[in-house]
């Protein structure tokens, strides 16, 4: 074998590795369609539908995954990038954490950075609040956003949404969700 073949096996084993030590149970990076989507989805329940969980754990992370995947479908920036998209769910001592990520305009990112900043600062109470006001006011004025889908995961999760932005090139960034829906 040459040095490029071992490279690449060692690659191989250091992946699996670390889906190991994440106990990830999904993982897909590519460009997404409504025909993957379904996919995930029809994955992610038959693998959950094999645990002894309760049915509103199971659905609070089908909740949480359908958002995380509509994010991604609406608001990764089309084009040469989509191939960046990343969804994995894994299992924690905690619970299920949902990793999503995608390839976002510069320009969105101060307004996304705000807008997970401010709904992760809001209780629960806030977070109903702001979801009702969103709903009558931003939702129905035709502005776009992954507002509504942010709050939607941070209610359903009561946990942080924990992110970060990585720069691409002068265009783009690559933002990272991560979100723990407890057990």
């Amino acid at each position: 074998m040459n040095t490029q073949t071992l490279d690449d096996l060692k690659f191989v084993s250091e992946v699996r590795k670390q889906m190991d030590e994440n106990q990830l149970m999904l993982s897909y990076r590519g460009e997404m369609s409504q025909e993957i989507v379904m996919a995930l989805l029809n994955l992610t329940e038959n693998k959950l539908n094999q645990t002894s969980f309760d049915t509103s754990i199971k659905t609070r992370v089908f909740g949480v995954m359908v958002e995380c995947l509509q994010n991604i479908t609406k608001h990764s920036d089309k084009g040469s990038h989509e191939r960046s998209n990343v969804f994995m769910i894994g299992f924690s001592d905690q619970g299920y954490m949902i990793y999503s990520g995608n390839v976002i305009r510069t320009e969105k990112v101060d307004e996304l950075r705000n807008k997970i900043t401010r709904i992760n600062t809001m209780t629960e109470e806030e977070l109903k609040d702001f979801y009702k006001y969103w709903i009558k006011n931003e939702a129905l004025s035709g502005k776009s956003g992954a507002g509504l889908g942010l709050i939607h995961i941070a209610r359903k999760t009561g946990n942080p949404l924990e992110f970060d932005f990585e720069q691409v090139d002068n265009d783009h960034y690559f933002f990272s969700l991560r979100t723990l829906v407890d057990h």
